[in-house]
């Protein structure tokens, strides 16, 4: 009679069944790599939402700082602006002093009637080392009995220096501008202007002259509107 073979697999064929440690081996790398990748999500949720949180912080920065008050989005530094520099004259602006009333103004009293006003010429000094500036004045003085306008101004005035026949210097031979100037002058008060000569030549026209004034005596005469001083003298040395 003939013998069967038994085969050793479930359905008769040939394979063998895997053992119990070998499913667990299997069910654990699934496990270890399941979290693996669980790990790596969780990593990279937490990157890209702080890269999306830092833009978001950025703008909300920009944001407070564009709406912050006294802020601004550039500084333009001030720019400076230079003055221009005045041309210098041969011929200084006189300065006017005042002993009239303090309440007195133009608008008070009339004008001067000319025999009321007398013009006088002054010096600080008579004589004038080489190192010194003569300082030369004009007095307008109100003879009058009462208060009275004078037109004090540039426009008016006017010092010249002769030395002999040699007329040396005037002061509005070189000057630039003149102006008006009305004062009210008290009975007896008087308006003074004083002038530093820089002991230096002038010409009408303000023309460059050669030389400069000698020493020995000068005299000076001043001049408001059409009335003069007398002449003065003093000496440079």
């Amino acid at each position: 009679m003939a013998s069967r073979e038994h085969g050793t697999g479930p359905t008769g064929g040939g394979g063998r069944r895997p053992s119990a440690v070998v499913y667990r081996r299997r069910r654990l790398a699934v496990a270890v790599l399941g979290l693996l990748v669980l790990m790596a999500l969780a990593v990279g949720g937490a990157a890209m939402a702080g890269l999306f949180g830092g833009q978001d912080g950025a703008g909300d920065s920009s944001a407070a700082a564009s709406t912050a008050p006294g802020l601004s989005a550039s500084r333009t530094p001030p720019s400076a602006s230079a003055t221009p520099s005045a041309t210098p004259s041969a011929a200084p602006t006189p300065t006017a002093t005042s002993t009239a009333a303090p309440g007195a103004s133009p608008s008070s009293s009339g004008r001067c009637d000319s025999a009321a006003v007398v013009v006088v010429a002054a010096t600080d000094e008579r004589t004038y080392s080489p190192d010194e500036t003569p300082v030369l004045s004009l007095i307008i003085r109100n003879s009058g009995t009462t208060p009275c306008t004078v037109n004090v101004g540039t426009s008016q005035m006017e010092f010249v220096l002769t030395r002999g026949a040699d007329r040396v210097f005037s002061s509005i031979d070189c000057q630039e501008s003149s102006e008006d100037l009305d004062r009210v002058i008290e009975p007896k008060g008087e308006e003074r202007a004083t002038f530093e000569w820089a002991r230096n030549r002038t010409v009408p026209g303000c023309t460059v002259v050669d030389g400069e004034p000698q020493t020995g005596e000068y005299t000076l005469t001043t001049r408001l509107g059409a009335r003069s001083s007398a002449p003065v003298t003093f000496t440079l040395q």
